[in-house]
């Protein structure tokens, strides 16, 4: 089985978008056990589509198409590919009554061009999109399979697990399951190499190793003829993966971050958390609520970045920025305690340092002060010497802090 991914968008032909979805599927197909020789990216042009369409029916068995099946005039993907294969399209109700509600909820009158994100082919299927309004669509014919997936990479990637993998793995005699598993801390290629015999090895569970903001995941993925027997499979590779990779490992799931598995850990024991942030500069607080449910645990976060700020807003002694300045345990160590106090939260994590690209009080760029004040323990310090850009630094250092504190509160329950 071969299968072929065709990119449509013409904002990717002019740099204005990067193409991260093709990545994704070629992980994805890596862990299905699916060749995949050849990437397309082609503008929102008709004729050009079914060009590379042709083009690759020669040599594929699924064609795989991101991009194109939304509102807009240029969303034109599963209509040139209708015409191409002589296919008609029609309006899925469930999909159509759905974007009419969208659409009515935002007083927006819908337009056709709306209602052609509910297309779907009248002999094929429907592929649920359990992140947005356009609907997924796939048909197969004269042996090929074409499955349309939209360009944005958070729908994209939700239809591939929910919709597109049970599709693609239909049969009642064999089941596949999937489970990742994911590390802080350690390189994609040094993880690798501690499971390199497993890789070479592999039959059943599969792996497949990728790598994202500094998380490297491993996902397994076992066939058998029940999920019960797939969870044996999945669990005793698990069991393997962790006897080597113990200290990075910080949860499972797919997706997970560290301040996913941090805020995860503190709801499901009803407790709460607070930032103190000077280097991140509200970015801990931006990541943590975009999770769904974080007001169960998150309060709040006081942002300082200046000298006085931090004086001012959080508390910090004006000697303690005369004496160590404000790159300094002391500092995280204040900021984090009177955070705590003011929020009265279970926990709260401080950051200071310097983001770069220059000095700061005799600093380099990357090193890095965070506190975690608890209530039931004493406060904690951690010092960083990171590398990257201003963005990288902000980024790694919330992520490290947030394993760290994880793997603390998750030493203190085994115990």
């Amino acid at each position: 089985m071969k299968a072929e991914i065709i990119a449509v968008g013409t904002e990717l032909l002019m740099g204005k978008v990067v193409n991260t979805n093709a990545p994704f599927l070629a992980r994805e197909l890596n862990a299905l056990g699916v060749d995949h020789y050849f990437e397309t990216v082609v503008g929102d042009n008709p004729n050009r589509i079914q060009e590379v369409t042709r083009l690759a029916e020669q040599r594929s068995d699924w064609i795989i198409f991101s991009g194109g099946i939304g509102p807009t005039q240029d969303d034109l993907t599963k209509q040139t590919l209708a015409a191409y294969l002589g296919e008609e399209l029609v309006y899925d109700s469930t999909y159509l009554k759905r974007i009419e509600a969208h659409y009515q909820k935002r007083h927006i009158a819908l337009t056709d061009k709306g209602k052609q994100m509910a297309y779907t082919f009248k002999r094929g299927v429907t592929l649920g999109n359990p992140k947005g309004q356009a609907c997924g669509s796939a048909i197969k014919k004269k042996g090929h399979t074409y499955i349309f997936l939209p360009g944005f990479p958070h729908e994209l990637k939700a239809m591939w697990r929910e919709s597109v993998v049970p599709y693609l793995n239909p049969s009642q005699e064999e089941v596949m399951t999937s489970r990742y598993l994911n590390f802080y801390g350690i390189f994609e290629s040094a993880l690798a190499d501690k499971l390199d015999d497993l890789i070479v090895h592999q039959e059943n569970p599969t792996l497949a190793i990728y790598s994202a903001e500094g998380i490297v995941t491993v996902r397994l993925t076992a066939k058998g003829e029940c999920l019960e027997a797939n969870a044996g499979i999945l669990e005793d590779m698990t069991r393997q993966i962790l006897d080597r990779l113990a200290p990075y490992y910080f949860g499972e799931g797919y997706g997970l971050t560290p301040v996913k598995a941090l805020l995860d850990d503190l709801m499901a024991k009803h407790q709460t958390l607070s930032f103190a942030e000077s280097l991140t500069g509200g970015m801990a607080g931006e990541r943590i609520v975009n999770y769904s449910g974080a007001s169960r645990a998150f309060q709040g976060s006081l942002v300082a970045y200046t000298a006085e700020a931090k004086q001012r807003v959080i508390g910090v002694e004006a000697k303690t920025i005369e004496s160590v300045g404000m790159v300094s345990e002391q500092c995280a160590l204040e900021m984090a305690e009177k955070t705590r106090q003011r929020y009265q939260s279970d926990l709260t994590i401080s950051f200071t340092g310097v983001a770069g690209p220059d000095e700061m009080e005799g600093h380099p760029a990357g090193t890095v002060f965070c506190g975690f004040a608890f209530k039931d323990r004493p406060t904690h310090i951690e010092s960083y010497h990171l590398s990257g850009d201003r963005q990288t630094i902000r980024q790694r250092c919330l992520f490290q802090a947030c394993f760290d504190v994880w793997k603390m509160r998750s030493q203190k329950s085994s115990q």
